[in-house]
């Protein structure tokens, strides 16, 4: 039996059976093609997540849509806006007097599916109440809650303050806000009255439910100067009665206090502003390129384009100008 020959049997193997190697420039030619295709491919997968994070977010304010329906069904009437301050209770007569500290959004746990802390909440009656095993303060106010989280924002990481201050850091951030001109009551007297309205959607929206915003979004940690710890940091706390944290628009002013008696013209929304260098807390602000999700008095949301007027935006959060607000 012959053994085969390595050298001899190579020898003869014709140049075309031979394989071809590829040379250096042939391989950095294959190396900067696969790399325009991953920079022409990174932007439609970048904004196909975004689509996806905006449908998961335009659903938290239909599911919150419906739960404000659903409590004023239940109550007779609609959340006041918030306690005078975290420690204050609510002193408007009715289903909601005398619990310490809540805004809306406390009020809606049990319509979102978070009886168990609602019922928490309500054995002392105050957002200060413990949770057993709860990160953060292990309070009712340091709970992230998924429904109230838009998963474009990119400010408040794990769900809570991005700042220490005013102690933010233990507080957990919501990214929906409601608009004062209809949780609140502008005609009263003084600031903490003004905090505590009493709308019935059968009967508080002259201009119609279905052209009234009553949810808007805004960013969980908000603020200009470039340092998250500064003082002039704010933002959006879910369960925060307290000035500069509360989670509402059209109030118009960082303190997030009403100074003034009477309905405001909503200042207009920013649209994807830098969370810490450009964010004016005093609006709403959306983390979605070129549109607001926003909530009606109906039910119903809307995607409302970044070019809308100030004039259509601030008729829309406005429920009784009487105004024609026109296409938007």
């Amino acid at each position: 039996m012959t053994l085969p020959h390595p050298l001899r049997d190579r020898a003869s193997i014709g140049p075309a059976q031979r394989q071809r190697a590829f040379t250096l420039v042939e391989l950095l030619v294959v190396i900067a093609i696969i790399g325009v295709l991953v920079g022409l491919l990174l932007p439609a997968v970048q904004s196909a997540r975004e689509a996806a994070r905006r449908i998961q977010c335009k659903n938290n304010v239909k599911q919150l849509g419906l739960a404000l329906h659903t409590i004023n069904d239940a109550r007779g009437y609609l959340p006041p806006l918030t306690a005078p301050t975290s420690r204050d209770p609510l002193l408007h007569r009715g289903p909601y007097f005398g619990v310490t500290g809540f805004t809306v959004f406390t009020w809606l746990l049990p319509y979102v599916e978070e009886s168990a802390l609602y019922d928490l909440a309500m054995t002392q009656r105050t957002v200060y109440t413990p949770v057993p095993d709860a990160g953060g303060a292990g309070v009712i106010y340091s709970v992230p809650i998924s429904l109230y989280l838009c998963p474009s924002d990119g400010s408040s990481p794990g769900g809570m303050g991005a700042t220490t201050s005013g102690g933010a850091n233990q507080w957990a951030v919501g990214n929906y806000a409601n608009n004062y001109n209809v949780f609140g009551n502008p005609t009263a007297p003084t600031p903490d009255q003004r905090m505590q309205g009493s709308s019935q959607i059968s009967q508080s929206f002259p201009d119609g439910t279905s052209k009234t915003v009553v949810l808007a979004e805004r960013y969980g940690t908000c603020g200009s100067s470039g340092v998250p710890d500064d003082s002039s940091t704010n933002g959006c706390l879910w369960s925060d009665s307290n000035n500069r944290w509360r989670p509402v628009f059209c109030v118009n002013e960082t303190s997030q206090t009403p100074s003034t008696t009477g309905y405001t013209a909503c200042s207009m929304f920013q649209v994807s502003p830098d969370w810490i260098r450009n964010c004016d807390s005093s609006r709403a602000q959306t983390p979605h390129p070129g549109v607001m999700n926003i909530g009606l008095a109906d039910g119903s949301v809307r995607g409302i384009d970044g070019g809308v007027s100030e004039t259509t935006w601030a008729r829309l959060c406005h429920p009784a100008d009487g105004q024609v607000v026109g296409d938007w």
